[in-house]
């Protein structure tokens, strides 16, 4: 009996080490997962400011026949560079919130803006944050855990009681 309690608590040990290990890499890697530009210090991203879209500005081929603007009307400067684009393209970030804000929370709205001589479509991603709590795996592996721990105690105090 005193093996099989032995084996039981290693056992279950291990997998709530691994367990918790599990659930705080989940935390950490989902700070500012699906986010760009992590490392750039001009300027906020728009999830700074309660706006779930990511906001890059793609090279048009033409001039554009709209209106356009420049960044500081728009109170945005460029990013880095996106790598894995098709085009040229940036992260959008804010450095103006009362000029940026206003435009950026109506979703439909694509300015175009001049930077140097090239001319820059800004588009947006809606943005999904994770929740590493919303995954509902934790519960039922947690609450198994917790048994496999009562069953354990079970098991080590009928053991004693044998004695």
């Amino acid at each position: 009996m005193r093996k099989i309690v032995k084996i039981a608590l290693i056992l279950i040990s291990m997998l709530t080490a691994i367990y918790i290990s599990t659930i705080v890499y989940a935390f950490v890697s989902s700070v500012g997962r699906n986010v760009p530009n992590d490392d750039i210090s001009d300027g906020k991203k728009p999830i700074d400011y309660g706006i779930l879209r990511a906001y890059r500005a793609e090279k048009r081929e033409t001039p554009p026949t709209e209106e356009w603007y420049t960044l500081e009307q728009l109170g945005i400067a460029l990013g880095e560079k996106v790598e894995y684009a098709e085009k040229e393209t940036y992260h959008v970030l804010i450095v103006e919130p009362e000029k940026a804000l206003p435009w950026m929370k109506d979703y439909t709205n694509t300015p175009v803006v001049n930077y140097g001589d090239q001319y820059y479509q800004i588009t947006s991603l809606w943005l999904t944050v994770n929740d590493p709590t919303s995954n509902g795996i934790y519960i039922p592996i947690g609450g198994a855990l917790g048994i496999g721990w009562l069953l354990c105690g079970i098991l080590f105090v009928r053991g004693k009681k044998l004695r």
